[in-house]
């Protein structure tokens, strides 16, 4: 096949990012017949594989922890996008990022607008962000997952009640969701004006029934698959 593409999957806490970026890398490899790299956001130390050891005392201590923490994140995903695209751009095929560094923006973004990171500290964010993304090219698609948030305050509340190294994520409100939705907005508005083809999709159903499940799924690898590769000085624009 020709070279792959890198797909990043965009939403707010609790919308559905993790399994959909695992259904979606079966359903592209079913369409395209070369096996997806699926990349899965960093979790909690607490959960098999986890690599986020920070989450549990950020909400113990935003103030303390949040910087150090998106620091954290912002180095993890880094190699994420890396990985992902030599994978893409070798031709083994595509590559499904489980939200993106550009997506994190928009935590950081919040967390400075609610206070838990001063001027300083997120202009030496930026700074370091702005350097690593200008090693990275931009993806071809993102898919920003659209989720009302008290749709994603029960599913983290569900999520909470099952997975131990989740269960600091039950103190997250509403408005909470609101505002980080805004931000997410902001950063995939950026991310079109970059060349980045955008695909929103409303994810509030849980779709319990397979079949269903499976066709929604499908028929969104399908429409990523028939997408246009976006030009390379597209793919290299930067807006900061």
């Amino acid at each position: 096949m020709d070279d792959g593409k890198v797909i990043i999957i965009e939403g707010g806490i609790g919308s559905g990012k993790t399994e959909l970026s695992q259904e979606l890398g079966i359903a592209l490899t079913e369409v395209s017949g070369s096996p997806a790299l699926v990349l899965i956001e960093p979790a909690t130390a607490e959960e098999a594989g986890g690599t986020n050891p920070y989450l549990a005392d950020y909400y113990g201590d935003q103030r303390r922890w949040a910087l150090i923490m998106q620091v954290h994140l912002l180095q993890e995903r880094f190699r994420m996008h890396l990985e992902a695209q030599w994978y893409a751009m070798s031709g083994r095929g595509h590559a499904v990022i489980d939200r993106s560094f550009y997506g994190d923006v928009a935590f950081l973004a919040l967390q400075h607008r609610d206070g838990h990171v001063d001027e300083r500290e997120y202009r030496t964010y930026k700074r370091l962000y702005a350097t690593m993304t200008s090693f990275v090219r931009l993806p071809s698609v993102c898919v920003r997952l659209l989720v009302e948030p008290e749709v994603a305050s029960r599913r983290i509340d569900e999520r909470a009640s099952r997975i131990a190294g989740r269960r600091c994520e039950s103190v997250v409100d509403v408005g909470y969701l609101r505002r980080l939705d805004e931000e997410i907005d902001r950063v995939v508005s950026e991310l079109r004006l970059g060349g980045v083809t955008v695909t929103e999709v409303h994810w509030d159903q849980d779709r319990p029934v397979t079949e269903d499940r499976h066709a929604a799924v499908r028929a969104l690898a399908s429409r990523i698959a028939r997408t246009p590769e976006p030009t390379l000085t597209e793919m290299h624009r930067r807006k900061m």
